[in-house]
């Protein structure tokens, strides 16, 4: 389960106890952080906790402190992993950093556990607009511009124009002392072939809280009792005018072709190269895939060469793979990297290892 899923499950359980809760909410970060903005955790009453926001140094602390803190209203909260701070106890191993944790109780914290509900469960894309003073989350809408929530605040119209830009823009950002977080939901793959190095990509994607399709045309292997954690089975028929229609293909999810079968890839890849997803891996040699291609190109009006950049061909990062497990290690590692826009390079060789949230 992910910690989204986790987060959204304790507040559920909560709510159906009609137990109060507290949510901290990472809104800045200067310096070095294991978290950063836009980490939640969700705090209950009888002292249960769901999600991080460190690496495991700051939650204790904030559980133990949220509830008298915010007897008032919404609170930020300064914690520094400096050793030389001013504070004769830092927080952390020394991270090098200093950490700004909104704690919030109340309307303003479950209009957020609602957005985080509904991105979860309908897929919805919502920004969610803090004041990073005191005043806490001032402004929640859905990317399609319904407003879900809105705090009586001066700042409203400014809220409201930059959560449209930030809908519009998909990207979370800083304008003075608002923290614009565009919030999308949960990763979508679509596995077409239900073989059995599927089992472990599926495990992998659903352990990341990914929405999850298996989608093949063999109705004894495409069932729930051999793929229990993937969130759709589709039975394709390839020989239909449209095989895909019972999908949805969205330019924004990744698919995974591993059919084994020529024919069957032929046809995927007619449906979905003129989509043009974030990602599309195929399984097998280079020499295959080109070939595939060179059939497929003058279907859809596309050169070979533009074809081939949109794929990922041989699939997956260079790990040495060999076992059904680290195959499907390699390709999911391959989905996350550009799905966050990166290269995939070691840690060792990056200077910079999370991108900052630039300021307007």
């Amino acid at each position: 389960m992910s910690e989204l899923q986790q987060i959204v499950s304790l507040w559920r359980a909560a709510k159906a106890r009609q137990e109060e809760v507290r949510l901290a909410t990472v809104v800045r970060v200067e310096g070095s952080s294991y978290r950063k903005p836009g980490a939640r955790m969700l705090i209950t009453r009888s002292g249960q906790r769901a999600g991080t926001i460190s690496g495991g140094c700051l939650e204790a602390e904030v559980q133990k402190k949220a509830w008298w803190l915010t007897e008032n209203g919404p609170t930020i909260q300064r914690y520094s992993s400096f050793f030389d701070d001013d504070s004769p106890i830092p927080y952390g191993l020394g991270c090098g950093g200093t950490v700004y944790v909104l704690l919030e109780r109340g309307e303003p914290a479950h209009a957020v556990l609602n957005a985080l509900d509904a991105s979860l469960c309908s897929r919805a894309q919502f920004v969610i607009v803090t004041d990073t003073d005191q005043a806490g989350t001032i402004w929640i809408q859905k990317a399609d511009g319904e407003q879900s929530f809105s705090a009586d605040n001066l700042l409203q119209p400014e809220a409201a124009s930059l959560a449209r830009r930030a809908a519009r823009e998909r990207q979370s950002f800083y304008a003075k002392n608002l923290f614009v977080e565009f919030k999308a939901p949960p990763s979508a793959l679509t596995i077409f072939g239900a073989g059995d190095d599927a089992k472990p990509l599926v495990g992998f994607a659903n352990q990341l809280g990914w929405h999850v399709t298996i989608a093949d045309g063999r109705s004894h292997l495409a069932h729930a009792e051999r793929f229990p954690r993937a969130d759709r089975l589709v039975l394709l028929d390839y020989e239909a005018s449209e095989p895909l229609r019972e999908l949805r293909i969205d330019s924004e999810d990744a698919f995974v072709l591993l059919t084994h079968g020529y024919e069957q890839d032929r046809t995927l890849l007619s449906e979905l190269l003129p989509c043009k997803p974030r990602y599309l891996g195929v399984l097998g040699p280079r020499q295959r895939t080109e070939r595939l291609i060179a059939e497929v190109a003058p279907l859809i009006g596309q050169s070979p060469e533009e074809c081939m950049s949109s794929l990922h061909a041989p699939i997956g990062f260079d790990i040495g793979a060999h076992a059904p497990e680290t195959i499907a290690l390699s390709i999911i590692t391959e989905i996350v990297a550009v799905l966050n826009g990166r290269d995939g390079a070691s840690l060792k060789k990056s200077k910079q290892i999370h991108a900052q949230l630039h300021h307007v």
